[in-house]
């Protein structure tokens, strides 16, 4: 394991401990793991992972794991690389085991739940995450406890009981589940998952896998759904090793999408400052963060990389979701916001869309 400590997002204040830690212990700011990549270069050899079975685990050298063959896997990763068209090809995550690229954070989360031996995790989720962790979960024979806001969509606290989770309904904000999470979690001595600096490393084999899907010539553009901005930044920051390991020669712009109802990142990008949605509503559950967790990150990833935040309206979504089916894509709602994004901006050159999750997960 190459894994050194954390680093804040914000203050840059490092912390070389290995216990499981959510927030800068000084400012508060968003974690993200070190690693210790003169070591990684001395031991790894770019190429060899090509021969490896597709699931995100062959990406094993960039994961805070101490014993990668022991961690709480279902098979995800490897999802398509989709051409629908000239330059611009969809990253479909809707294949993943339960739906939604959720799970490649909740198979490293869920393995440091392991490690750390918890008998009880904890998160706040407007529905994808809770049903990826109560997956990954029961497959480590942990307890699952799930606090959703008023607006989760049904089907998707269907699929965490199903998994044998005990949802808690809290609030009617993310924001509101998130503190009922946390509190929890502190009274219970429960492992706390969600928007952390474990799932954000399991999130970025996504961008390992575009990279490794495309010969390691990295897109001009790769354009994500953003709702608390953990995909985002992770996007970013595989990115950047890549190119710190000699994988890859460019970084690609990121291009952020939101919804009209609730933009906090486009919002901040226009007044240079990050103020929570007031009164959230879109049809878009999924990214309907009104405070998001990775804020500060996602902010900086757009102006590193030169790229974009849009918003797009409910409509735009459907009409997005419908165009994608045609092209035998059936993306959730949420993420058929990428598309949307993506048509909007007019974007020029090799493009990436992120379709986050299958569209069985919605009932639009």
């Amino acid at each position: 394991m190459f894994e050194i400590g954390y680093k804040c997002m914000e203050c840059g204040r490092e912390t070389l401990q290995r216990e499981p830690l959510y927030k800068c212990s000084k400012c508060g700011g968003a974690l993200e793991v070190m690693y210790d990549y003169e070591r990684i270069r001395a031991n790894f050899v770019p190429m060899q992972f090509r021969y490896m079975p597709p699931t995100h685990m062959k990406y094993y050298f960039a994961l805070p794991l101490k014993a990668p063959h022991n961690a709480v896997t279902i098979g995800e990763g490897g999802t398509p690389l989709i051409n629908i068209g000239g330059n611009v090809y969809v990253k479909f995550e809707g294949v993943n085991p339960t739906g939604s690229f959720k799970d490649r954070g909740s198979s490293v989360e869920i393995s440091k739940a392991v490690e750390f031996r918890k008998k009880t995790v904890v998160c706040a989720s407007t529905g994808n995450m809770g049903a990826s962790i109560s997956a990954y979960a029961a497959r480590a024979g942990l307890r699952a406890v799930i606090f959703t806001p008023e607006f989760a969509e049904r089907i998707k606290l269907k699929q965490m009981k199903y998994y044998g989770a005990e949802v808690k309904v809290s609030g009617k904000t993310y924001s509101e589940a998130l503190r009922a999470s946390v509190e929890y979690a502190k009274k219970r001595d429960a492992y706390l998952t969600g928007d952390y600096p474990y799932r954000l490393e399991g999130q970025k084999t996504v961008a390992y896998e575009i990279a490794d899907q495309m010969n390691f010539e990295a897109p001009d553009n790769i354009v994500i759904p953003v709702g608390n901005g953990t995909l985002f930044y992770a996007t970013y920051k595989a990115f950047n090793e890549m190119k710190a390991l000699g994988i890859v020669d460019n970084i690609p712009k990121l291009i952020a999408v939101q919804a009209e109802g609730c933009r906090p990142i486009v919002d901040a990008m226009k007044s240079g400052r990050l103020v929570p949605a007031k009164n959230p509503e879109t049809i878009a559950g999924a990214i309907n963060c009104d405070d998001p967790v990775e804020g500060a990150g996602v902010l900086k990833a757009i102006k590193k990389t030169g790229g974009r935040a849009v918003a797009v309206s409910d409509d735009e979504m459907i009409a997005a979701k419908r165009e994608l089916a045609q092209k035998g894509v059936y993306a959730e709602i949420s993420s058929a916001a990428a598309y949307a994004g993506y048509k909007k901006l007019k974007l020029k050159g090799k493009s990436v869309i992120i379709i986050t999750g299958i569209g069985f997960k919605d009932e639009y």
